[in-house]
């Protein structure tokens, strides 16, 4: 494939060279080196990676095989001819970069795989021309395009354009112990000459300020605190003493609060006015006065306040920058972390880039500053007696593994954390949990690679299972915890309920009905008859209808000695190339034509469609391997379905969802097979009425599907799965203290014998903890009651060693639903120090230390760790040493 051709495939390439009659500064052949020297070892790839990115390629052909072989680099896979093509191939990119021949091609122009970090080099340098090119193409129009505009703003552009280009210069991360220990020492000997004095920036609490010397450039410092507390007040603090105390330029980036409240509170805190009457215009002339003399000493002060909504790492790094540059930046603070959205997506870049927190880390690295990261803790602190937070507290990221199965809110299917980050996915609707535990609509902002760790493999009771890090947290009764906190018997959040997805996309009911039945009973494997297999008459005549949608009339084979009859799918047509059965063409779109029953899997598209079409799909594929039965005492009776298929299992638990209706998996290999059997469960009086009621069964098991339903209907529920967990009996106890009621006559009210203490040993189910919230009143009591969540237990956690595993962000609920279970989404710390904020009157009005606050110094990276204890004065919006 001609160069002209790769072009035409990509468009035109970057060079950015309008108005030069040149070709823009490349090396084709040195492209051609790094990629083939690439395929050839793993080794080059590791000289390659560290010095350039897949933009730097001047042809965007290139830079597609750059990625892929980065991409599989990265997942731990073999990256050679072979593997790059299927890659390429799956990303739908081969043909545009020439073809499979021309990958081969590569390999056999590279002289030598050993000099591929020298090709490199020679491919960074041109990147690094070309994009000099580019600015001073744009420094030219700046010039031309002033027309008596601000000259010295135009400088500034034009220096800010070379200053882009220079940063994207890649250099060595590692330096010889000789050239690194002359600057040690001169730092050794500078901080005693200065003795005692403050090496970093001063945070005005001179307890706070001995401990830790300062705050150094580079660190990244944690504040963190529950809401309401003054996490946000502490981080103008801090400012507050750098740019108004100590002249050193610093800035706030507030995500929460409008840089008029910020002002507002900085001279209600350096003027020593309350800040009450500052809102309600209550000043008198004495605080008019004060405010008047703070006024000149603030508006010099190097500070600057950015308020924009919905900021990006990518746009705070380059407006810091630009203050760095400037204004000889000391000092950033964003408030607060949980509102912060990702940005774009930079794909050649290694995991380090797209970890959150690691892009904070290296932020404060890269600018030479003390970043201060304000976040926000979950509830753990609240459950416990003292109130007091600890580092378990804070929002970390846990960590789930690339298969780990997303549920969409937008088409009601479930996609996995892997394809979620290939394709680079930003804003995906999903569910998450509110405060009152109900889902809602939320958005998951993006995808990120957290590296290679250890994972465990936590199994519930109803036959979830989810793998994760150690530090995922997981919705329990106290509020989200870790995955290594859990044991055998704590029962997890998951959802009872979801709602239908935003849109529908209605089927022919024809098709609908042919889905269920070929999912059940059908093979279409490849270079096989396509045909259905049934014993039951109605079965067969639903199929025949069904298969009308295709313009297909069934061929009927009797097999007498196995009491089954066979419909052959033909094509109503006679096959030549190009032109397929319809009915195996469709199953191809929806990417089930080839698959055994073991690998049958429920199509994503089902679970758009309309309720009324799940109900029908369901209706259908439980006549097929499901199976309904009274037992003998013709009291209850089981509700199942059997498959071989664990996808598709979970995927009919998923479905039925959509009707509040919960199941329990169960695993079995049956004697004389190896592959294991999966039974999916209704089970539950009312779990199993709602079933036969909005779903029902096709076909023969229907009547026993009839005779069941009138058992149900008379039989009285007595939940022993759908319980609140025993605990919050703990908090009703502490209820009945408080409003003086005793228990006897709690009993009386809720309408059941007062027994002692046997009447706390049983896990509550919901209906009879609303009678109990609305006896005491609780509103926190009604939420547990009513919502969407089903506790289900843990049985098992089981090491799995290390794997590749990401993150999420959701905004707002910061939590969302992972293969059918509800998990936190969270931001992991690289902190190098963490100050957990805590203040006991927050939580006892009348406690002794009123107007007093603790920082908690949990973390010190380089230094001990203590507690330090100011004041709070609140009604001037600020934290003072206790002796000021």
């Amino acid at each position: 494939m001609s160069i002209e051709e790769l072009e035409a495939g990509f468009g035109e390439s970057r060079s950015g060279g309008g108005g030069f009659d040149r070709t823009p500064p490349q090396d084709v052949a040195a492209e051609q080196s790094v990629l083939g020297g690439m395929l050839l070892s793993k080794d080059a790839i590791a000289d390659v990676v560290e010095q350039i990115r897949g933009t730097d390629f001047y042809r965007p052909a290139h830079e597609a095989i750059y990625d892929a072989i980065i991409d599989l680099y990265g997942r731990g896979e073999p990256a050679d001819a072979i593997t790059v093509v299927a890659e390429l191939q799956n990303r739908g990119e081969l043909g545009r970069i020439g073809g499979a021949p021309y990958v081969h091609d590569l390999i056999a122009m590279v002289p030598t795989a050993a000099n591929a970090g020298y090709y490199g080099r020679i491919v960074r340098e041109r990147a690094v021309l070309r994009r000099l090119v580019e600015a001073g193409t744009r420094i030219v129009q700046l010039g031309y395009a002033a027309d008596g505009g601000d000259v010295d703003a135009i400088v500034n552009d034009a220096q800010a354009e070379v200053y882009a280009v220079t940063e994207r210069r890649t250099t060595e991360d590692y330096a010889p112990l000789a050239d690194i220990i002359g600057g040690t020492v001169d730092e050794i000997e500078a901080a005693g000459h200065r003795g005692e004095g403050m090496v970093g920036v001063p945070t005005g609490f001179a307890d706070l300020d001995r401990l830790t010397n300062g705050l150094h450039p580079g660190q990244m410092i944690v504040v963190a605190a529950r809401p309401a507390i003054g996490k946000s007040t502490l981080g103008i603090d801090i400012v507050r003493s750098a740019a108004i105390k100590h002249n050193m330029t610093s800035v706030v980036f507030s995500l929460e609060m409008s840089r008029n409240e910020i002002t507002m509170r900085l001279l209600a805190a350096e003027a020593r006015i309350h800040l009450q009457k500052m809102r309600n215009g209550s000043m008198g002339e004495d605080d008019w006065q004060k405010l008047a003399s703070t006024m000149g000493k603030i508006s010099e002060a190097p500070l600057f306040i950015d308020d924009s909504p919905n900021m990006s790492l990518m746009e705070i790094r380059a407006k810091c920058r630009r203050l760095k540059q400037k204004h000889d930046l000391k000092l950033v603070v964003i408030d607060y972390l949980q509102l912060m959205t990702s940005g774009k997506r930079v794909e050649s870049r290694q995991q380090e880039v797209s970890e959150f927190s690691r892009a904070l880390k290296l932020l404060a690295k890269e600018l030479e500053v003390p970043l201060i990261a304000i976040s926000q803790l979950n509830r753990g602190a609240e459950q416990r007696q003292d109130k007091k937070p600890a580092m378990s507290d804070l929002r970390e990221s846990g960590c789930l593994t690339a298969d780990t199965k997303i549920l969409r809110a937008d088409t009601g299917a479930e996609t996995t954390m892997g394809e979620l980050h290939a394709l680079g996915a930003t804003d995906v609707p999903v569910w998450a949990l509110n405060d009152r535990l109900q889902y809602v609509r939320r958005h998951m902002t993006h995808v990120f690679p957290t590296g290679v760790k250890e994972v465990f493999r936590l199994r519930l009771a109803s036959g979830k299972q989810i793998t994760a890090t150690a530090n995922h947290p997981f919705l329990t009764y106290g509020g989200w915890r870790p995955l290594g906190t859990l044991e055998v018997g704590t029962r997890l959040g998951v959802p009872r309920h979801v709602p239908g997805p935003e849109q529908n996309a209605r089927w022919d009911d024809r098709k609908v009905v042919m889905l269920a039945h070929l999912l059940g009973d059908g093979s279409f494997v490849k270079r096989q008859p396509l045909r259905y297999a049934s014993v039951d008459e109605l079965n067969l005549q639903a199929v025949t209808e069904a298969a009308s949608a295709f313009g297909v009339i069934p061929a009927r084979d009797e097999f007498a000695a196995a009491r089954c009859t066979t419909l052959r799918l033909r094509a109503p047509y006679r096959l030549t190339h190009g032109k397929r059965n319809p009915i195996a063409e469709w199953l191809d779109d929806l990417g089930l034509f080839g698959a055994r029953s073991y690998e049958k899997f429920i199509p994503s598209s089902v679970f758009h469609l309309p309720k009324e079409q799940i109900a029908l799909f369901i209706r259908h594929i439980w006549a097929t391997d499901g199976s309904v039965t009274v037992r003998a005492d013709g009291k209850s009776g089981r509700i199942y379905y059997a498959s071989t298929s664990r996808n598709l299992v979970d995927g009919l638990s998923r479905l039925l969802l959509r009707f509040g209706i919960s199941t329990r998996l169960r695993t079995a290999t049956a004697k004389g097979t190896y592959r294991p059997g999966y039974t999916l469960d209704v089970s539950g009086a009312d779990d199993q009425r709602r079933f036969l009621q909005e779903i029902g069964v096709h076909g023969e098991r229907g009547a026993a599907a009839e005779r069941l339903l009138e058992i149900v209907r008379a039989v009285k529920s007595n939940p022993n799965v759908d319980t609140v967990p025993r605990q919050v009996w703990d908090d009703v106890r502490e209820l009945l203290e408080e409003q003086g009621m005793s228990h006897r006559e709690f009993a009386r009210q809720l309408g059941t014998q007062f027994s002692g203490s046997a009447m706390w040993k049983r896990s509550p189910s919901p209906a009879r903890l609303g009678r109990v919230a609305a006896i005491l009143e609780s509103e926190e009591l009604e939420i547990l009651a009513v919502n969407d969540l089903l506790w289900d237990e843990v049985v098992a956690i089981e090491p799995l060693g290390e794997q590749e595993v990401f993150d999420a962000t959701v905004l707002d609920t910061h939590n969302f639903i992972a293969n059918g279970i509800a998990v936190h989404n969270s931001i992991e710390q690289d902190a190098d120090m963490v100050i957990l904020l805590h203040r006991e009157d927050a939580y006892e009005k009348e406690s002794p230390r009123a107007g007093e606050a603790d920082l908690i110094v949990a973390k010190h990276r380089n230094g001990p760790t203590d507690v330090i204890t100011v004041a709070f004065q609140g009604h001037y919006a600020r934290f003072v040493d206790m002796q000021a």
